[in-house]
């Protein structure tokens, strides 16, 4: 098998023999090309191109008829970078070296007459540096193409949180659903039982009048029950009203991931009272302080994703031995960061140890998997902070002392931000 192609080109057929027989010394696997003038060189190097080789080093004679030495090294260059070119020169060469230096990256030159041992070894080093720029080559071809797979495998990987963002969203108006579901039980299960009362005492009142048996006592005890039974249809069914119209703005929040203008408090308040049913029965209590009046103009679904994952997170992870857990949430326009809002969450829970901190965005690393975590909350998090809400968040935490999370975003999305 070959290792490469030398090229020596001189108008002096019995310098060419010369080198020739020279440079036959390397070995067989060298390929001794011979070229009378710089117009043959390059019909070689192009037969070897369209060959699919490589022109390894070149040797050239300076003054040649027709075309130059350094000419041809030039054209050379501009056909095969990677070729090292050596020329032989006479003293009176010195702007030909010149231009084969700056515009052919001439390797090197010797002057006539040449020592033979010294063109030997100038070769044997030029076909080193060929080999090791073609190692150079392909290494930086390998790197290109893994670098290309990872930018793919980066794109499909964000793809893949985006999605499991938009799952996680979905599941969320799930579980909000199922606890809303549960919760409006209680009020309209009373709203029947005072209609169903209130319709059998229509009845009984209106069998007594037709049969002339309506007594007074009768009547005034019948006002009392309908009053008594109205105000606990306004109480329950206001009630159900008031879920309902939580419930309603939050999955409209979620589902759809558009900006709108909204209160803080307000949105905290509608995300609060759509989890409540689901905490309902823990310890634990979830306590909040923001003042109204902090306008925002953003995306109230990404916010409120961020608050029910923390809030879930804390209860699977935060309060886990610690019935008396508290989860504090509260919020307030920066003053060293004008139109910008600090929202912070903050638990006396169990904490973190450093370990579990560095592994925090870590997708699927939870230390409850299999335990009712999926290792993709505090993940689709810090996606939806960055992304969506165009913010940043951290964390601080201490083993047995708790945790606390500080989100800061804009009061105002900048137009141009891409939802997660």
């Amino acid at each position: 098998m070959s290792e490469g192609t030398i090229l020596c080109v001189d108008d002096d057929p019995t310098v060419l023999s010369a080198l020739r027989a020279l440079l036959g010394r390397l070995g067989p696997s060298w390929v001794i090309e011979i070229a009378e003038s710089g117009e043959e060189a390059l019909e070689i190097e192009a037969e070897l191109r369209e060959a699919g080789s490589d022109l390894t080093v070149v040797v050239s004679d300076f003054i040649m008829p027709g075309m130059r030495g350094d000419e041809l090294l030039v054209k050379l260059h501009q056909l095969s970078p990677s070729t090292v070119k050596i020329m032989l020169t006479g003293q009176s060469a010195f702007d030909g070296v010149k231009r084969a230096i700056n515009e052919a990256n001439l390797y090197r030159f010797l002057e006539k007459p040449f020592n033979n041992d010294d063109l030997l070894m100038t070769v044997k080093s030029a076909c080193h540096a060929f080999g090791q720029e073609r190692a150079l080559k392909r290494q930086n071809d390998e790197l290109r193409t893994l670098n290309t797979e990872l930018e793919q495998m980066v794109q499909r990987l964000t793809r893949q949180q985006e999605m499991l963002a938009r799952s996680e969203a979905k599941a969320t108006i799930g579980m909000l659903v199922a606890s809303v579901t549960h919760e409006l039980a209680s009020p309209l299960g009373n709203s029947a039982i005072a209609a169903d009362m209130l319709a059998e005492q229509v009845v009984q009142v209106s069998d007594a009048l037709e049969n002339n048996q309506l007594r007074r006592s009768d009547l005034d005890e019948f006002v009392r029950n309908v009053c008594s039974g109205a105000e606990l249809l306004q109480k329950n069914l206001g009630r159900a009203k008031e879920l309902l119209m939580n419930f309603k703005q939050v999955a409209a929040d979620q589902a759809s991931e558009q900006r709108r203008c909204f209160d803080l408090a307000e949105v905290l308040h509608e995300v609060l009272a759509s989890v409540a049913p689901s905490l309902r029965g823990r310890t634990q209590r979830v306590q909040a302080d923001i003042p109204p009046g902090i306008n925002m103009d953003s995306r109230p679904g990404a916010l409120g994703q961020v608050l029910i994952n923390m809030i879930n997170n804390a209860m699977l992870h935060a309060f886990e031995g610690k019935p008396d857990g508290v989860l504090e949430i509260k919020a307030h326009c920066k003053e060293d960061e004008p139109g910008m809002v600090e929202l912070s969450v903050t638990d006396n829970g169990c904490g973190m140890d450093a370990d579990t901190l560095s592994h925090l965005l870590q997708p699927f690393f939870s230390t409850k998997i299999g335990r009712g975590g999926t290792g993709l909350g505090m993940s689709i998090v810090d996606n939806l902070v960055r992304k969506a809400l165009g913010g940043r968040w951290e964390v601080s935490s201490t083993p047995g002392q708790g945790s606390r999370f500080v989100i800061t975003v804009p009061c105002i999305l900048p137009l141009n931000q891409a939802a997660a």
